[in-house]
């Protein structure tokens, strides 16, 4: 029903708008919005000779503007109707005028471009996505299937108790919000100084998430896209948090299932926790035993990680080049634990490369 009630839409803001042209009563112009072309209907056969012969005695502009120039278009015939093209492409949501002068009579008939709908944003994703995830989680990601606005996560975007009472402020709202490029990918900074252990914050209000409990992520419907839409109904996402993670990462620990030469299988790495998987996406890459990067297909959930490459596999040695800043969604990284104390441990500066052979 609601697409038959946008295509009818559609059909009405495209349909002939006539206005009388003194002696070119009968004469109308069409947007069609598929070819960005304007339809001129009901001239006879001499009239549309004289426009043809003599296109500057046709004037398209924007309706209301007080001027003589048209924009730049050409013209031609499309059996009996004159064919308009724009060299510009014409503005959704603008009226349009086409002065005529024809057989020493002049006259005008206004058209509209629809405006362009406006497409429903909706939530599409969520990270991490298992079905437990750490109590002391720094990190998750909101996916949007549309560029959204920025400035009002921290009203639209709340973290509630099974039991319906909502945690008080457990994001961190300091700064500018963590969208990416594409303004569809929103990090949610869980405050730091309420997961970290032994510190003010963490002692006074206690972390935002507590092992063995559930909690709901709510996303308000009117949550809106960069084109002011808004999402229309609330989203909910579930969130069970189990033992906290406090251990450094260590690569060596991860479980690599190897393909074989000539496939082109997936090359898969398990991580003995969930990780970062915007992390995962950036600071993981593997090469061949020529130093050259192999490309292909990445997946990761966080769980794992995996490449499908390009190219079939070649028998050799290839190293999973682990650059140092790699995280977990708790803020370990390699060699060093979130909580450790400041200046306890020394940060890793080198990558960690663990060697993959695949035979045939």
């Amino acid at each position: 029903m609601r697409r038959a009630k946008h295509l009818v839409r559609q059909a009405l803001l495209a349909a002939f708008i006539l206005f009388p042209m003194s002696a070119l009563a009968e004469v109308s112009s069409r947007f069609d919005h598929v070819s960005g072309n304007v339809a001129l209907r009901g001239l006879d056969p001499d009239q549309r000779a004289e426009i043809l012969a003599d296109p500057a005695k046709m004037r398209l502009q924007v309706s209301g503007l007080e001027t003589q120039r048209g924009m730049l278009a050409t013209v031609k015939s499309d059996g009996a109707d004159l064919v308009i093209t724009p060299r510009f492409a014409l503005r959704p949501g603008t009226d349009y005028v086409v002065h005529l002068t024809v057989e020493g009579t002049t006259g005008a008939s206004q058209f509209t471009v629809p405006a362009a709908d406006a497409v429903m944003p909706a939530l599409t994703g969520f990270a991490p996505s298992q079905s437990v995830i750490p109590a002391n989680t720094l990190r998750m990601y909101v996916q949007f299937s549309e560029p959204m606005a920025r400035g009002q996560f921290r009203e639209a975007i709340t973290l509630w108790r099974s039991e319906g009472v909502q945690v008080e402020s457990p994001f961190l709202t300091l700064g500018p919000e963590l969208w990416d490029p594409t303004q569809t990918r929103l990090t949610l900074l869980l405050d730091p100084g309420r997961v970290k252990q032994g510190v003010g914050p963490n002692a006074v209000g206690g972390a935002p998430l507590v092992s063995g409990e559930a909690y709901q992520l709510v996303v308000s419907g009117e949550m809106k896209s960069a084109v002011g839409v808004p999402l229309g109904q609330d989203a909910t996402i579930s969130i069970r948090a189990g033992d906290a993670e406090r251990r450094a990462i260590t690569p060596g620990n991860w479980r690599v299932l190897r393909p074989q030469a000539g496939s082109q299988m997936p090359l898969t790495v398990t991580f003995a926790r969930i990780m970062d998987s915007g992390a995962v996406v950036r600071l993981l890459t593997l090469e061949n035993d020529q130093g050259r990067r192999v490309r292909g297909q990445v997946n990761t959930d966080g769980g794992g990680w995996s490449l499908v490459p390009d190219h079939p596999w070649q028998a050799g040695t290839y190293q999973l080049i682990v650059a140092p800043e790699l995280e977990d969604v708790s803020g370990n990284s390699i060699g060093v634990p979130f909580d450790a104390a400041t200046g306890t441990i020394g940060q890793i500066e080198e990558a960690v490369i663990l060697n993959i052979d695949i035979t045939d």
